[in-house]
């Protein structure tokens, strides 16, 4: 990379340029990319913007995502959900307390735009100063692809986090039985698996146990977890004690509200300086006539910065409304997510529909000659309610509320998202 000027290695000047050299700088080429992009060699994927990373694969899906674990061989912790949805709550929760984004690892084959698979992630980093990133098995992908990704995660990770909620102990062995076969069959590599109960924990000691006499991987159960810090000071602890000691190198920060660093903010690549005023024009000639008051100047008002309204905390305070399961805040112009809680469904997805949803209530609004429709719109199915809704004082934007119906109401739900402040 180009060297600063504040580099010690920087040659001291022997004389002025002429000015053909400046027309013709020399460059310095950097020879590797994820260098200049700040990524590790060993991260799985080609980072493409600041919380987006994209894989491409040429085979099958599941087969070629392990091949990449197999080759790159990175360190990173999977969460797993067992009878619950709190992997990607955590995921917010961690990346709200520093004003980040969760980011996300889109697979997708070469020529074709809609991702096989979207992986949602955030990187933690350890003691000396290496990323290690924290993935969700909570994946948008066909039903029957999840399950498999979620198994090659968790096969591949450094340290396996199952997060239970509350099931009978019939119940929880059904769903821990797939997880013992796969163990079983391989291939697997992690041998450290953590066990946090979101609920009563008497059914999971149980398990635990059983799991770990079966299979050669060790297994921790944990005291129960009210709070998402909770989850994490528990694999903070259990990084630590299993891959180094607290305070070395390698080791995992465990309060939450330090995990994840805040946003880099750009440098200006220039100074700029204020133009400088017009001089006054020439006083006009005395006459008789009464002098004229001069009309009030107003402020004019303030140009809208792009980029520069935080969106996140918007969407995090949406996801809170009861029974909400994803909330995106997106652009209805370019269809493009612009802030993301929760989920699944993936940002993109919420976006692109909640936009082609608008549209078609417009479309068929003017097809009834009833003139164009409100830009609220509500879809109720069997299990879900969807609740799309324009961003008050930001016209273009738009908020698209996923609520489970077994769980929350949607008039309620409505009133909640009408109160809710928007990002000024």
């Amino acid at each position: 990379m180009m060297q600063g000027r504040d580099d010690p290695t920087w040659p001291d000047t022997a004389r002025i340029p002429n000015r053909a050299e400046l027309l013709d700088p020399r460059t310095q080429f950097v020879a590797d990319r994820d260098v200049y992009l700040g990524q590790g060699s060993r991260d799985i994927g080609r980072r493409i913007a600041d919380d987006h990373v994209e894989l491409f694969v040429a085979g099958d899906l599941v087969g070629s995502l392990q091949l990449e674990f197999t080759q790159h061989q990175p360190d990173f912790i999977a969460l797993h959900d067992v009878g619950t949805s709190a992997s990607l709550r955590l995921l917010t929760a961690m990346t709200g307390a520093a004003g980040a984004r969760v980011q996300r690892l889109s697979v997708r084959k070469q020529g074709q735009g809609v991702p096989l698979a979207v992986l949602q992630f955030v990187e933690v980093p350890l003691a000396d100063g290496s990323p290690v990133r924290v993935y969700s098995t909570d994946i948008s992908a066909d039903g029957a692809l999840r399950a498999q990704l979620a198994r090659v995660l968790l096969g591949n990770s450094r340290l396996g986090v199952l997060m239970v909620g509350e099931l009978p102990a019939r119940a929880l062995g059904a769903q821990l039985a797939p997880l013992q076969e796969a163990i079983a069959k391989g291939p697997w590599t992690n041998r450290d698996l953590l066990l946090v109960p979101l609920g009563s924990s008497s059914a999971l000691a149980t398990q635990g146990s059983q799991l770990a006499r079966q299979n050669t991987v060790a297994v921790q159960v944990t005291p129960q977890a009210a709070q998402p810090k909770d989850v994490w000071n528990f694999i903070g602890g259990a990084w630590n004690r299993v891959h180094d000691k607290p305070g070395a190198a390698r080791a995992l920060p465990t309060d939450m509200h330090r995990a994840v660093p805040k946003p880099r903010v750009p440098t200006p690549e220039a100074d700029t300086q204020p133009m400088g005023l017009p001089t006054a024009a020439p006083e006009p000639a005395p006459s008789s006539s009464p002098p004229r008051m001069p009309a009030p100047v107003q402020a004019p008002n303030p140009m809208p910065v792009p980029g520069a309204t935080r969106w996140q905390a918007y969407a995090d305070r949406c996801a809170v409304i009861k029974g909400a399961v994803a909330c995106c805040v997106f652009d209805t112009h370019s269809k493009l997510p612009l802030a993301m809680a929760g989920g699944p469904p993936s940002a993109e997805r919420l976006a692109q529909q909640g936009t082609a949803l608008l549209d078609a209530m417009n479309e068929a609004s003017r097809a009834l000659g009833l003139g164009p429709a409100r830009s609220e719109s509500t879809v109720s199915t069997q299990a879900h309610h969807l609740l799309l809704r324009p961003v008050p004082g930001h016209p273009g934007v738009a908020v698209h509320l996923v609520i489970q119906a077994s769980t929350g109401n949607l008039t309620l739900a409505r009133m909640q998202l009408e109160r809710i402040e928007a990002p000024r």
